[in-house]
């Protein structure tokens, strides 16, 4: 037990934690210290983090509590993600279930289902492809924000589908949504499907295996490195893709690929290799080539 457990004790208020977590978090070097003791905190209470403010903050805690939240604590500090202490996380205003068996969604993804979604045609029955789901956010926020959508979702991880198809029952998209068991680089990935697609997302691996050793510990040590790593220059995934889909979409039918730092030259080149034009890029709010798409003869 170290010495700041040992300063308090287990009849602790809410305020008390609050302070107690923060101030260890600060001492630890974690970013944002006190957001993150409010969402840790509110996660173990299940109550909002307005009402820690309003209604918790001189109610009292019970040993249980102060134990789970003083291990979540020591948990943050080595470095775990705040959204695998939680299991919960959000994107494009949805709630999202995240284990460590999936990549925690991000907020350039929102880029790529956005312009999406700017694509699909209003009311028109839409086939959509999205490879490599993981906890499902793309498939499950394209179903929701276009309720006449068709979605295929695979991903070559069982617990990501499992995972996935848990989250799209919560968003109330699962009758849009099929899941499947598929590795785009398997030989047999194109004979899965008896039909072709209007649409093909996905935001595929793209961490080349040089740039993986840079990442943050809470990304290299703690996300599923299967998620992350495109190969030796991070685009295994994008030539695969191009090459699959290129026989999957239906004449004059769209690939949309989010793409690493200063990948978006490169991609766009495979994208015309394979057969695509009207390749187009779009920008994160970093200012960041982020999407690349093409739609196919």
């Amino acid at each position: 037990m170290g010495n700041w457990q040992r300063q308090f004790g287990s009849q602790l208020r809410v305020v008390d934690l609050l302070q107690e977590g923060t101030t260890k978090l600060q001492d630890g070097g974690i970013a944002e210290p006190r957001l993150n003791v409010e969402w840790l905190l509110s996660n173990l209470l299940r109550k909002r983090r307005a009402e820690l403010y309003i209604d918790e903050l001189e109610k009292p805690t019970n040993s249980e509590v102060v134990t789970k939240f003083r291990a979540l604590i020591e948990r943050r500090l080595q470095q775990e993600p705040l959204q695998y202490l939680t299991g919960e996380t959000e994107f494009m205003s949805l709630p999202f279930k995240v284990t460590p068996a999936v990549l925690i969604p991000r907020l350039d993804t929102e880029i790529l289902v956005e312009h999406t979604l700017q694509a699909i045609p209003p009311e028109k029955a839409i086939k959509i492809l999205d490879i490599g789901t993981g906890c499902g956010n793309i498939a499950i926020s394209l179903a929701h924000y276009r309720p006449q959508v068709e979605i295929v979702a695979v991903d070559v991880a069982p617990e990501a589908i499992r995972l996935a198809k848990e989250n799209a029952k919560i968003n109330k998209v699962e009758k849009q949504i099929r899941f499947l068991v598929a590795d785009v680089l398997g030989e047999d990935f194109v004979a899965q499907f008896d039909s072709k697609f209007d649409f093909v997302v996905s935001n595929p691996p793209y961490i080349s295996e040089k740039e993986f050793s840079t990442l943050p510990i809470e990304v290299r040590q703690f996300e599923p490195a299967i998620a992350l790593q495109g190969g030796d220059d991070g685009l295994t995934f994008h030539r695969r893709i191009a090459m699959v889909t290129s026989e999957l979409l239906t004449s004059g039918g769209q690939l949309f690929l989010e793409v690493g730092y200063n990948q978006s030259q490169m991609v766009q080149r495979i994208l015309k290799k394979s057969g695509f034009y009207s390749i187009r890029t779009f920008r994160d709010l970093a200012g960041i080539e982020r999407v690349v798409t093409g739609v196919v003869s």
